[in-house]
């Protein structure tokens, strides 16, 4: 066995020796990693990632450790890890990282050069470092791009090289096709080549934007010519359309683009709107332009309507159904893989999912309250939830934070605790309840 000494001794030697060794992550502040890269000459780096992210393990386990990756980030960059929904939740907000992991490369000035998300194999994350290394004294930088944009938008080539080289960098390249579409002369807007352009790009295409334009003016003769597959795929797009404008909107954090989306959104046949899905539209909206009072309005409304909508009865009486319909189902056929759901509809499906439904959309209202009337509404929340189930985490959660944002910190985390013990584990979100309680013991802000 080796001595503990030596192989500390060893591990210290390492970089001197030559032994190969990945990535070298640094424990300090995004400010700190700046001054340190300007200092050593180098870029930063950083891999926002959560705990529950598969693919942010995967990049932790599989391409983090390897000795060429070790070599060329730590030689070229200052490398930080960040929680993206804990430590790191204040600059993730700061560069719009919306997805995880997310790999984002700056200069010493904290300007982006790359933003990428997924995970990467070895050859493409080496790449990735490459082209963000070389972008800094290219023509072609991601800042320079930016800037260029905003004179040649009737310069077709200019716009073409741009879409080409923001979807490189990992940028949003709606508004880039959305200008080119407007000025292109390659295509026939009814050819069947501007027929494919649309379904590739049907998620870069905006409501109200010129490809929406085309679509509907030739969405006939795109029909007559379509393939088997495009025929298929045709009746779809618009919804790929809605779909994409939504992530636009957030990633871009533009509320007029929201606005659009959410007008486009109620405009669609009455079985194809979800009020969840529209609400949680609303709630964005409301974010983006610091409404409290529309979003606290929405909120209570949405949560109100949710508990007046179905009697407790009758939804006791709905899981009551579901129970025994997975009951029979597992005693039919006793599979492993149905005692988890036989199990979660003996606590009470439709319940659960309501709790959880106000637990979440109660703590984003809680965090705006500022009077009286408002916490008395939270309270009303809270009393409901515990006539529909006596014992439940997602009521004792949403109770945990009325406390502690009252000052009652010793109740809160009494009921943070609770909490923590029935939650059902098999919430992908789960882990963060320890940090939430953590946060708590110490003071600081959920």
């Amino acid at each position: 066995m080796i001595n503990k000494k030596i192989l500390v001794f060893i591990l210290l030697l390492m970089p001197f020796l030559g032994i190969a060794q990945g990535m070298n992550f640094e424990h300090i502040t995004l400010e700190e990693a700046l001054t340190k890269a300007k200092a050593e000459n180098k870029l930063v780096f950083i891999d926002f990632y959560t705990v529950w992210c598969g693919p942010c393990k995967k990049m932790a386990r599989d391409i983090f450790p390897l000795s060429t990756v070790g070599e060329m980030y730590n030689k070229n960059f200052i490398n930080l890890k960040l929680d993206a929904e804990k430590e790191g939740e204040a600059v993730a907000k700061q560069y719009n990282v919306t997805g995880y992991p997310t790999l984002l490369y700056l200069d010493t000035d904290g300007k982006v050069l790359l933003m990428d998300t997924a995970y990467k194999p070895e050859d493409v994350f080496l790449d990735m470092a490459e082209r963000a290394i070389s972008s800094i004294n290219s023509e072609y930088s991601l800042e320079n791009l930016q800037d260029m944009f905003v004179d040649k938008q009737n310069d077709e080539q200019f716009l073409k090289m741009y879409i080409k080289k923001m979807d490189e960098f990992g940028q949003d390249i709606s508004v880039g096709v959305d200008a080119w579409l407007k000025v292109q002369t390659e295509m026939d807007e009814s050819s069947p080549e501007m027929l494919k352009y649309l379904l590739k790009n049907s998620r870069n295409i905006l409501i109200g934007g010129k490809g929406e334009q085309i679509l509907d003016e030739n969405y006939e003769t795109f029909m007559k010519q379509a393939s088997s597959f495009e025929a298929k795929m045709l009746p779809r797009i618009k919804t790929q359309i809605l779909n994409g404008t939504f992530d636009t909107a957030v990633r871009n954090k533009d509320p007029e683009l929201m606005k659009t989306y959410i007008e486009a959104y109620k405009s669609q046949p009455e079985d194809r709107i979800r009020e969840d899905y529209l609400v949680e539209a609303e709630l964005i909206y409301f974010d983006m332009l610091d409404d409290d009072a529309s979003y606290k309005a929405t909120a209570a409304n949405y949560i109100n309507m949710l508990i007046t909508k179905t009697s407790i009865e009758d939804i006791h009486q709905e899981d009551k159904k579901s129970y025994e319909m997975y009951k029979k189902a597992y005693d039919r056929d006793p599979k492993p893989e149905r005692v988890s759901m036989l199990n979660a509809s003996k606590e009470g499906l439709k319940a659960l999912k309501l709790l959880k439904e106000i637990d979440e959309k109660g703590k984003e209202y809680l965090k705006r309250v500022t009077s009286n009337s408002e916490y008395k509404v939270v309270k009303t929340w809270i009393k409901y939830g515990y006539e529909l189930k006596a014992d439940n985490c997602f009521t004792d959660d949403l109770k945990a934070e009325m406390y502690y944002k009252k000052g009652k910190t010793k109740k809160a985390i009494q009921l943070k605790e609770r909490a923590i013990k029935n939650w059902p584990t098999s919430d992908k979100k789960f882990v963060n309840k320890a940090y939430e309680l953590e946060q708590m013991k110490k003071g600081a802000s959920i």
